[in-house]
């Protein structure tokens, strides 16, 4: 049985972008806004501008690796086409029946959800950057951009919503005595096996991942 591995780029990258994105939405708590930040609010909202352009940097670079080709393509992260979309409802009726779907770099479910997180994810980087473009040094957005922070508010409540899930997910996946953490991690050992990807093969009753 083949055994599929994610690379030790995307290990990286998926550990970055994990960090900075929950650096990121803990700042967004206290920061103050333009022109009013005084203080810890002054600093958090520094901070937020910096870490913004660290995630959509790493989101990119994660766009870059995944449309060259690694890890199964950008066709995994959006399975358009008849495979990918078989292996999604394979997935989603064995999460109808209590079986969590496999990890690793394959088409199905768990593929689609990243694949929709990164886009939610670069989209929110770069309202983001539009922001920090047109901000004055010093003052408030002009009152003509200010739709780019209705936007960016937007957004921000679906990575509120895709990292309670994302974390949500990985804890049940771990008490499950799922592997995918582990595989995911970038300081796992290369010599330690990990389960093998099996797309479309349904889990039985006992088998690994069953809730």
């Amino acid at each position: 049985m083949e055994t599929i591995r994610w690379t030790s780029t995307t290990r990286w990258l998926h550990l970055g972008l994990a960090f900075s994105v929950t650096i990121q939405l803990l700042l967004s708590l206290v920061l103050e806004e333009p022109g009013e930040a005084e203080g810890l609010g002054r600093w958090a909202l520094i901070g937020h501008e910096l870490f913004g352009l660290l995630v959509l940097s790493l989101a990119l670079l994660h766009w870059g690796w995944i449309l060259a080709g690694h890890d199964g393509g950008w066709r995994r992260l959006l399975p358009w086409d008849g495979e990918g979309r078989r292996a999604v409802w394979t997935d989603l009726k064995g999460l109808l029946g209590m079986r969590l779907p496999e990890g690793g770099p394959r088409a199905g479910l768990p593929s689609l959800v990243e694949g929709l997180g990164l886009l939610v994810v670069t989209a929110q980087g770069s309202v983001g950057l539009a922001i920090f473009v047109v901000l004055p040094p010093a003052g408030s957005i002009p009152e003509r951009f200010e739709f780019l922070y209705q936007i960016h508010g937007i957004i921000g409540n679906l990575v509120w919503l895709y990292w309670f899930g994302h974390v949500g997910m990985a804890l049940v996946h771990r008490l499950a005595g799922d592997e995918t953490l582990r595989m995911i991690s970038p300081f796992r050992q290369d010599g330690v096996s990990e389960p093998s990807a099996r797309a479309l093969e349904p889990k039985g009753k006992g088998d690994r991942g069953e809730l």
